[in-house]
């Protein structure tokens, strides 16, 4: 599922596992610097939270 850049950032502030992955040796990006699911280690490439947090906490963002 496909989201705007500013819910994935407000779910990754409101994410209890909200886990930033490392790109050390990659170009950075604008996703990098700040908290996002776009850049946590629990959101897979086809954007979607393998632990299946995302959806319960988008609910509460409304």
């Amino acid at each position: 599922m496909r989201s705007s850049t500013e819910t994935y950032h407000e779910v990754a502030e409101r994410c209890s596992a909200y886990e930033k992955t490392c790109h050390c040796n990659s170009m950075t990006n604008k996703a990098d610097g700040e908290k996002s699911c776009l850049n946590c280690s629990h959101f897979s490439k086809d954007e979607h939270c393998k632990l299946d947090l995302y959806d319960p906490i988008v609910k509460n963002l409304k």
